[in-house]
């Protein structure tokens, strides 16, 4: 089922302002039924709820990069930027099928942002390009590191 046009401007704002999400780009594929996120953790916010949430076998003082690797984390993550979206009144396909997760962030320099801290969409898609497709053809949960940036997604299973 084709992806109907949505604004991922709107999509990026409302995720955002999810506590655990420090930055974040949607990505979108024409041939998915929903879009996922490339999203850079808030590191004090994360550590903060993963002491809280207890998460089996999540260290919380583990570094962000670790965190970012871990199957609960990300589960978190997605959770959480969706019931952000829901609360927002989203559509179900306006909701993350999954989260890309990388602890590096994203300055002027690397090219991912403006100066004016806008997300250059295409140079972040390019970039993670490899871990887009590979998640764009399976449909199991995968789990990829890609050097230099710890990167990992995985599926909704909800």
């Amino acid at each position: 089922m084709p992806l109907q046009y949505i604004a991922l401007e709107q999509l990026e704002s409302v995720y955002k302002s999810c506590a655990l999400v420090a930055n974040l780009c949607v990505h979108a594929s024409p041939e998915a039924k929903q879009p996922m996120a490339i999203i850079i953790p808030h590191e004090l916010n994360l550590r903060h709820a993963l002491e809280g949430a207890k998460l089996n076998g999540v260290d919380a003082t583990a570094p962000l990069a670790d965190l970012c690797a871990n199957k609960a984390v990300q589960q978190l993550i997605l959770k959480e930027t969706n019931e952000m979206g829901k609360k927002n009144g989203f559509k179900p396909m306006e909701t993350l099928e999954a989260v890309i997760l990388t602890a590096d962030e994203w300055t002027p320099e690397s090219g991912f942002v403006t100066a004016a801290q806008k997300v250059q969409r295409t140079k972040v898609a390019r970039h993670f390009e490899r871990e887009i497709k590979v998640r764009s053809s399976c449909h199991t949960p995968l789990v990829l590191n890609s050097a230099p940036l710890s990167v990992l997604f995985m599926w909704q299973t909800f």
